[in-house]
């Protein structure tokens, strides 16, 4: 009778020993995929910041002393700016290549239109800063932003 019990209390034991073992490992599979989702979400929060000084001009009615604020902010990045006038079509910054509705920027395309340029009232890059002007984000195959082009409405 005594070993009886000892070897129902081992048993027990082991039992019990393997249901705390499963559980743990029900506990750390499921704590990755949490954490896992969640550097996800990290990193997709963290891209959208960095692009939220660009992506805010997507579909956004601008005047155009704001559209040469753009372009002297952006002047030191690798970035096009495009701006098409009731006159023209100036790039600013970087020229960009299109293929389609797909842009690509080549770091060699600087483009020689200076803000200087688009204040002078009689150059063909006027900009005129009353007009209202249209904002659309451009982006390359990896859907990185490479542009950002204005419309005159």
């Amino acid at each position: 009778m005594e070993n009886s019990l000892k070897g129902l209390i081992l048993a027990a034991g082991v039992i019990i020993t393997c249901i705390v073992v499963g559980l743990g490992f029900y506990i750390a599979r499921e704590a990755r995929d949490t954490a896992s989702n969640g550097a996800g979400q990290i990193t997709k929060l963290n891209a959208e910041f960095n692009e939220s000084d660009k992506i805010m001009y997507d579909g956004l009615e601008v005047s155009g002393s704001e559209v040469i604020n753009v372009v002297n902010k952006f002047k030191n990045d690798d970035i096009g700016i495009l701006v098409k006038t009731k006159k023209s079509d100036i790039w600013y910054v970087h020229i960009l290549g299109q293929s389609g509705t797909v842009y690509s920027l080549d770091a060699n395309s600087k483009s020689g239109n200076s803000v200087k340029d688009a204040q002078n009232i009689s150059s063909a890059a006027y900009i005129n800063p009353n007009a209202q002007f249209e904002g659309e984000v451009l982006r390359d195959s990896n859907n990185t932003i490479v542009g950002i082009k204005f419309v005159q409405s």
